[in-house]
């Protein structure tokens, strides 16, 4: 392991706020390292290779899920630390990446485009599959979004790289929602072509029937759905990949008459991963990262707590 992200979902972990936490836990979900040593079987990966971890570990490979090429929604996923999941022995839990080296299951990990920062790839393997593979998969299974107006609510460490994303995808438009204007200039340093104050009632207003994908990256507090739906063209669609703290209050006419839809989703699939990551390497693509020591882990999880990382926290091996 040369690298590792810290998720607010390790927080989460760290502190049992779900439920599945198993101690002792070694946390982790955006690994980089190099391989050391493969398998019999393993043909797609040989010494030397710098590869990704990410969320999931683990997937059967034959249901109708991992034939569909969606192995994110196989029954039987494991994911890299979380409740059960074991080594290929049965016999040992698998760990995450704070961790000086990992023993996993080679179709679980990804070749980093040649080049690509490692130190930057680490979050790509959770934050950036966690909005590439919406942006994606709305664009027909392909970045390209030419005719398509996007925009992101929110631009902390979702948001930033959603932005960078869809300003590369050739979007007709692409859009950030934030409260006050203290983000306007940075998100338009960004890729952002516009910036609405979603305070700003005249502001929200200008901008109704605009938006074909809303991109919700904010996390914890509350969602108001109903302040962004004037925003919607015909068809759109409202997507979520941050959880609010509190539940959604819907009304149902709008999404009847204008034909909107709401979804969300965590992470993506194995084919989407290898095209973000190749989307990424291509246009350069890259997390703005802090970077402390493995052995500093407790200060960069209490600037995650505290939300002040700007915008993801990312460890530097120095134990091994």
């Amino acid at each position: 392991v040369t690298y590792t992200g810290v998720c607010a979902s390790d927080v989460h972990m760290i502190d049992n706020n779900w439920g599945s936490s198993r101690y002792p836990l070694v946390p982790g979900h955006e690994v980089v390292g190099h391989v050391l040593a493969v398998g019999s079987a393993v043909k797609d990966l040989k010494v030397g290779d710098v590869v990704g971890l990410g969320c999931l570990a683990q997937k059967c490979d034959h249901c109708e899920w991992c034939d569909k090429k969606l192995d994110n929604l196989c029954p039987e996923r494991k994911f890299t630390y979380m409740s059960n999941t074991v080594d290929e022995t049965g016999e040992h839990v698998h760990h995450g990446g704070f961790s000086s080296f990992i023993r996993t299951d080679a179709r679980g990990l990804f070749k980093l485009p040649a080049g690509y920062s490692e130190a930057h790839a680490g979050p790509l393997m959770c934050a950036g599959i966690t909005v590439g593979a919406p942006l994606y998969e709305f664009c027909g299974n392909s970045f390209n979004a030419a005719g398509k107006r996007i925009a992101i609510v929110g631009l902390g460490g979702l948001g930033h790289l959603a932005v960078k994303f869809a300003a590369k995808m050739g979007a007709d438009s692409v859009t950030v929602l934030s409260r006050g204007t203290s983000k306007e200039v940075f998100a338009k340093e960004l890729g952002a072509t516009r910036f609405i104050d979603s305070s700003n009632a005249e502001q929200m207003k200008a901008a109704a029937a605009s938006v074909d994908l809303l991109l919700v990256c904010i996390s914890g507090g509350k969602f108001d759905a109903m302040s962004y739906v004037g925003l919607m063209r015909p068809y759109g669609h409202i997507h979520l990949v941050g959880v609010p703290a509190e539940d959604i209050q819907l009304s149902i006419m709008p999404f009847l008459f204008q034909r909107l839809s709401l979804s969300a989703s965590p992470i993506g699939s194995s084919e989407q991963m290898r095209a973000m990551l190749e989307f990424a390497g291509k246009h350069n693509i890259q997390p703005i990262i802090e970077v402390f020591p493995h052995s500093k882990a407790n200060d960069a999880i209490q600037k995650v707590r505290d939300n002040t990382i700007r915008f993801r926290a990312v460890l530097k091996n120095d134990l091994a």
